[in-house]
């Protein structure tokens, strides 16, 4: 079908220069054709694209080849509600503008911020749907076959030099509580496996002291197998620190307990996340719970699951799930937390003791190179804790990387990250260590930088319930968090500061600075009013810049903002109804140190400067704003105009002629221009720092907080992570300065010239370490002779001392060198003082070693108790001359 000339997508698109894409009416070409852009925009700015384009047409009609159809009533409506429905987004739509003479002579600079309608802050690439691992039938077939698989293991583990053995507890009372799925209780277990497949602990075990004492113990002694050589007896201890401390280790989290629920939340697959507890009862519920056995697709109404503690004649209506945050809100305000029923099967205990022995038979599974099933979050758990344990975490690091980077199950390390961080560092699984680390950095962080009173609690600021981490992975997460409010807090400190500009390498703002320090040296009023004219102009830039930054980090952004809403939604999959409030009334309470812990912030500081244009917009300057940049730089240029014109003779004394004449030949606009361009380089790397261009995987469901950490906030983490930590602790040490000339007295101070020794923090310190000096000889075997119970380093080839010693120069402390005599009488430094004290240093340490010296050389024959005082101490007297 040929195409009209006043076709209005022809018009579009020979003013945009894109192509199109022609779609016949259904109806025989009798109506309109449907014209469609090839253009790639997120569909929620559809309208306010063919809003613009209504604007443009109407204004901009003459200046087309083309003149547009009349629009028909409707193509009229529908330009209204669009024109209407167009929001503050529109700086980032570029190629709805067309261009201008300005726009040409001088283009706008590159954006400062992203969109912020519901795709803020997600990745640009499209989300692949995943088929589905398992039909429902063969999901059941394969939890089947492995439960039998498990009552029957030494049909299929029957080989090998090393027989295992795994006792069940017999329970007498309620028998049918500690059953699988089907009924059918554990009983004791024998099998074989390889020796040379065992490592770890496992392999430990086969050393002769353990092999004796398990062999009295089972009374096997002589009474092996054919082909067996080892025997391992792998059941749990039942008693003692041991089962504490594997309790304690195995110990299921509510995150780990609930996960199974992701796949009704998150549309996580039901075969990663819905398999059952090894001990189940599953088959014995009421039929209502049956109802829930397989969980329902997502935005799905589950009205017809029914609560457990309710008669089948009062059903209760569940909301839909994933729930909204008006929904969520209205069930905090009744009271509830529930959302969908949770069957008695699943609320399953923290330890259990089946679990624990299961977990152990699969993990020799696969040892052996044998296949296990990782259906669930609690078994997930279950199989690392037991590869800590046993020293064998090799054995499951591919398969719980992949069972973690599926698809949706991606969100356990943005709503479990405690638990996600013990994973990564258990299996060494970089992407889920570092993604686990910066969500739980500024969570701290967040936290750290709080000003209010509020007491501890067991939940985030944006509500989410906190886990429980070890010592030594909080302690990293700390030191990360103080890393990254010190950054925030640099930042903030350095937009406000009145010298903003000058810490930018601007080019014709460092002219305006050289202009302004040779105006200063001026008295007369032509020159005061120059250089109150350009300070004005100073001024104005500078708060342009700080009147943006303020309004971002005090304003809080609309109830209703659309990314906000976007981020509320994404937040309700891991916060609890009664613990959520909106994003936007959560962050109306932060200072503005915690709001540059969150990412929107530096983009609503972009959107903020991207509106304004320095060559058309008004000054903020309180007192100035109906004055346009052009005004105040107009006058700014007058005023020196006139200094050349009426004061030339002060000009050329002061210098000020070659950068007048430099400054002034340029026309104001362009200056405006090339300041604003300059202004928003330098901004840019801070308003998009939120962005994440490699973090991997995306994190959409923590998108409100700022995870795009540096290296020095990520080095905390260990070498295999991306980290620096080698394990010396080298990364939690500051920085020492230059030491090169030592230490300026007791304290922390250094110094560039020579000093006096600061080993000594007293006169009576400083005669004991000369003292000490003295006391003995090298030895003809040159080992050390004056070790003690530190770690030392040595001094000279007859001396060592302990690290934590300051090292003194021999010629200082013997008292027999030019270089000291010359000390003495030096001139201090201006930095520096001889205090009293170290007058009396150096007059006793004089006095202390003449008498100390004629006390050794003398030839008395009472000398024997001195002697013997010298090498009273000494470690071996057979190596000690004494003298």
């Amino acid at each position: 079908m040929s195409l009209r000339p006043d076709c209005l997508c022809s018009i579009i698109s020979a003013a945009l220069d894109i192509p199109r894409i022609d779609i016949d009416h259904i109806g025989g070409g009798q109506q309109d054709h449907v014209c469609l852009t090839i253009m790639d925009f997120p569909g929620d700015w559809e309208a306010e694209i063919e809003a613009e384009m209504a604007r443009l047409l109407e204004d901009e009609a003459d200046e087309l080849p083309l003149q547009p159809a009349p629009l028909t009533a409707t193509a009229t409506a529908t330009t209204a509600a669009a024109t209407n429905a167009t929001t503050s987004d529109s700086q980032n739509d570029d190629i709805n503008q067309l261009p201008t003479i300005d726009n040409v002579l001088s283009p706008k600079p590159p954006p400062l911020s992203k969109w912020t309608t519901i795709h803020f802050n997600k990745p640009t690439t499209m989300e692949r749907m995943l088929p589905p691992l398992m039909r429902k039938s063969q999901i059941k077939e394969t939890r089947n076959f492995e439960l039998y698989r498990l009552h029957s293991i030494a049909f299929e583990l029957n080989k090998g030099d090393t027989l295992i053995f795994i006792d069940y507890p017999i329970h007498h009372k309620a028998a049918l509580s500690y059953t699988d799925c089907n009924g059918i209780t554990f009983k004791p277990l024998q099998f074989r496996v390889n020796s040379a497949n065992l490592l770890g602990k496992f392999a430990e075990m086969l050393a002769p002291t353990y092999q004796f004492r398990v062999l009295r113990r089972l009374k096997l002694v002589s009474k092996l197998p054919d082909g067996v050589k080892y025997v391992l007896d792998l059941t749990p201890p039942s008693e003692g620190d041991e089962l504490v401390f594997q309790m304690t280790e195995l110990s299921l989290t509510p995150g780990i307990i609930k996960w199974w629920s992701t796949s009704l939340t998150n549309d996580v697959d039901p075969w990663l996340v819905c398999g059952h507890d090894d001990i189940c009862g599953c088959k014995r519920q009421t039929a209502e719970e049956s109802e829930e056995e397989e969980p329902k697709a997502e935005n799905s109404s589950i009205e017809g699951q029914s609560n457990t503690t309710t008669s089948p004649k009062a059903k209760k209506s569940w909301p839909s799930v994933p729930l909204t945050a008006d929904a969520a809100l209205a069930m905090k305000a009744r009271g509830e937390d529930e959302t969908y029923t949770t069957p008695s099967f699943r609320r399953v205990p923290d330890y259990c003791p089946i679990r624990h022995r299961n977990g152990i038979l699969r993990l020799l599974l696969l040892l052996e190179g044998k296949g296990v099933i990782l259906d669930s979050a609690i078994r997930v758990w279950t199989l690392v804790k037991l590869a800590t344990i046993f020293d064998c975490a090799h054995v499951l690091r591919d398969r719980v990387a992949q069972w973690i980077m599926h698809g949706p199950n991606t969100a356990l390390i943005e709503q479990l990250p405690e638990e996600a961080l013990q994973i990564a560092f258990t299996l060494e699984l970089p992407e889920v260590g570092q993604s686990a680390f910066r969500i739980l950095v500024n969570e701290a962080a967040l936290k750290l930088a709080s000003t209010s009173k509020e007491p501890t609690t067991q939940f985030t600021v944006f509500g989410r319930r906190l886990g429980d981490l070890p010592d030594d992975l909080q302690n990293l997460v700390q030191h990360g968090a103080m890393a990254l409010v010190e950054r925030v807090s640099n930042i903030d400190a350095q937009l406000r500061n009145p010298d903003l500009f000058d810490f930018w390498d601007i080019e014709e703002w460092n002219k305006m600075r050289e202009i302004e320090q040779c105006l200063a040296n001026g008295n007369d009023l032509i020159n005061e009013k120059a250089l109150y004219a350009v300070r004005l102009l100073k001024q104005a830039l500078v708060y342009e810049v700080q009147s943006a930054y303020e309004i971002a980090t005090t304003k809080c952004l609309g109830y209703h903002h659309p990314a906000l809403n976007s981020i509320d939604h994404d937040r309700l999959l891991s916060v609890e109804p009664k613990h959520f409030d909106r994003t936007s009334f959560v962050m109306s309470h932060f200072n503005p140190i915690q709001l540059l812990l969150c990412s929107i912030t530096y983009n609503e500081l972009g959107s903020l400067l991207d509106d304004r244009r320095y060559r058309d917009c008004k000054c903020q300057l309180p007192g100035y704003l109906q004055t346009t940049y052009r005004t105040l730089t107009s006058q700014a240029f007058q005023s020196l105009r006139d200094v050349l014109i009426y004061a030339p003779a002060y000009v050329l004394n002061a210098g000020l002629e070659s950068y007048l004449r430099k400054w002034l030949v340029e026309d104001p606009t362009v200056w405006l221009d090339c300041i604003e361009r300059g202004v928003k380089d330098a901004l840019r790397p801070m308003t998009l720092s939120w962005v994440r261009e490699d973090i991997e995987p995306p994190l959409n469901l923590t998108r409100h907080l700022l995870l795009t950490l540096t290296n020095n906030e990520m080095k905390f983490l260990p070498l295999w992570a991306g980290g620096c930590d080698d394990g010396s602790g080298g990364v939690f040490q500051d920085l020492l300065p230059p030491t090169t000339w030592g230490a300026n007295g007791p304290g922390p101070g250094y110094h560039t010239g020579r000093t006096i020794p600061s080993a000594p923090s007293s006169v009576t310190e400083f005669i004991t370490e000369d003292m000490n000096a003295l006391r003995m000889w090298g030895s003809t075997t040159g080992a050390s002779i004056d070790v003690h119970d530190s770690i030392s380093t040595v001094y000279h080839p007859d001396r060592v001392i302990s690290e934590d010693q300051s090292i003194a120069s021999e010629s200082f402390t013997e008292g027999r060198s030019d270089d000291y005599q010359d000390a003495r009488f030096e001139i201090p430094a201006d930095h520096q003082s001889i205090g009293q004290a170290v007058d009396l240093t150096v007059e006793a340490t004089d006095s202390e070693t003449r008498s100390v010296t004629e006390g050794r050389q003398s030839g008395d024959d009472d000398d024997d108790d001195d002697m013997y005082f010298w090498g009273s101490d000494s470690d071996d007297s057979g190596d000690t001359v004494m003298i």
